[in-house]
């Protein structure tokens, strides 16, 4: 399953987020609007489409009433700088979502080694989280932060630092901080 966030630009505001398996890409991509950029995270699952006619969904602090739509125990986050600017893509389950909010520091569960994680934890590279969001219908959150280092760990600023044009992959002109 691949991950697309869509975003007026970068920065910019995130419009809407979808799961949606690798053979349904093509099809999404045919209904984008002329000039949509396409960046492409470190691991390749997750997909960033920026256009300035994207609408802006709305997003409101995580509270203790908000339904949130977790799927196999999990929920999908969007990490933000405090510009706007889209760093990552991740998970989250519940007990990685109450340590963010009681440490407040990116805490995220990693599907590939079926653990929770802390951002920086080896790297140093943390994520102080400043404000948890979500949209009315629940189904992501977002975690905007102060970014310390590199979000990527392939030590990039962002782990969308490569666009896809015309098929063929091409790295963005964007911070490199070095490997975590």
């Amino acid at each position: 399953m691949l991950t697309v966030v869509y975003a007026t630009s970068q920065p910019g505001s995130i419009s809407d987020l979808k799961r949606m398996p690798e053979t349904e890409l093509e099809a999404a991509r045919k209904n984008l609007p002329p000039g949509t950029e396409e960046l492409v995270d470190c691991d390749e699952d997750t997909i960033l489409f920026l256009h300035p006619t994207f609408s802006k969904s709305e997003l409101f602090p995580l509270t203790d009433q908000a339904i949130l739509h977790f799927q196999d125990e999990l929920i999908p986050v969007i990490t933000l700088d405090r510009s706007g600017n889209v760093l990552m893509q991740a998970f989250t389950n519940r007990e990685s979502l109450a340590l963010t909010l009681e440490s407040g520091f990116g805490t995220y569960y990693s599907r590939s080694r079926k653990s929770l994680w802390k951002k920086g934890d080896t790297s140093g590279h943390v994520q102080n989280v400043k404000e948890v969001l979500t949209p009315s219908d629940g189904k992501f959150l977002v975690y905007v932060v102060e970014q310390s280092g590199a979000a990527c760990h392939e030590g990039y600023y962002s782990c969308f630092f490569r666009e896809r044009k015309g098929g063929s992959l091409r790295v963005l002109n964007v911070p490199f901080l070095g490997k975590e």
